[in-house]
């Protein structure tokens, strides 16, 4: 783990000092979606409490970062990657364990292997054991070969990232899951202005719900998110039982062209920063 973390940032030497010595989040509107920052981490990761690191990693990687990643997955893990049909999909989910691991590992400064999982009723993941004493709060998605993982200290974080792309049933879909209030205003925009605003939609929803640990079917659509074109991102109504529960925030998310993204976590006023590790696959 050392060696690994060692040489990503020789890879990465002269890309600066640790970025939280600016401000990444001062000098951008709350509209803005947050831009990934090439960045290489030195040992070790420094996480402060109210720290949200947001990290941006390619899933296509080289035979020996995938021979690797796959030396560390736990036994369960290499059962479910063996039930995906295509090599390719086999192949991201041995690397998006393999990313997780490694990024948890450096946090926690044990050995990626170390690290033990327990699963929510809908799949969620948590650290177990003594990698649950950290209290530690992380989440992962993926859109095709890019993924998003984020990990805090200040409390339950979610994510969710999605390439851009006309669908035909976009109004069908709006209507059926999203509320009466954002079917209309959907129904409202320009028609080019309307993959982007559903994107915007799913994944501001989508966050909030893998933030959570909550399966979509029960409160997609008791979930209110603003998505107009330039709206600072918002949760503009919850379901009743969340919504004394804590103070939620909501920020928009660009891991990359042709995507959308967004972060919800379960408290406010953190320090949000997004770094892109492709450096690691050099280094490999």
């Amino acid at each position: 783990m050392g060696k690994e973390l060692n040489e990503t940032a020789q890879v990465a030497r002269g890309l600066g000092p640790d970025p939280f010595q600016g401000s990444l989040a001062s000098a951008r509107r709350p509209e803005d979606p947050l831009e990934p920052v090439r960045y290489a981490p030195s040992e070790p990761l420094n996480l402060r409490q109210n720290d949200v690191h947001v990290w941006s990693f390619c899933l296509d990687v080289p035979v020996a970062s995938l021979t690797r990643f796959h030396g560390i997955l736990s036994p369960d893990e290499l059962e479910r990657a063996q039930r995906f049909h295509f090599e390719k999909h086999r192949k991201r989910y041995i690397a998006g364990r393999g990313w997780l691991r490694t990024l948890l590992g450096g946090y926690l400064g044990i050995p990626p292997e170390g690290i033990t999982f327990a699963y929510g009723e809908y799949g969620k993941p948590e650290l177990l054991g003594k990698c649950g004493n950290q209290e530690i709060h992380f989440n992962l998605t993926h859109s095709d070969s890019i993924a998003c993982a984020a990990v805090t200290r200040a409390g339950a974080v979610g994510l969710d990232i999605e390439h851009v792309r006309p669908l035909t049933d976009m109004g069908e879909l709006v209507n059926r899951f999203f509320s009466p209030r954002e079917s209309s205003l959907f129904e409202m925009l320009n028609r080019n202005e309307q993959p982007g605003a559903f994107f915007n939609l799913w994944t501001r929803k989508e966050a909030w719900l893998k933030a959570t640990g909550e399966g979509i079917s029960q409160y997609l659509k008791q979930v209110e998110v603003s998505f107009l074109p330039g709206e600072t991102p918002q949760l503009l109504e919850l379901p009743e039982r969340f919504q004394r529960a804590c103070e939620w925030s909501l920020h928009a998310l660009n891991p990359g062209p042709g995507l959308k993204g967004a972060l919800a976590i379960a408290v406010r006023g953190t320090s949000i920063a997004h770094w892109h590790w492709s450096e690691f696959r050099a280094a490999s």
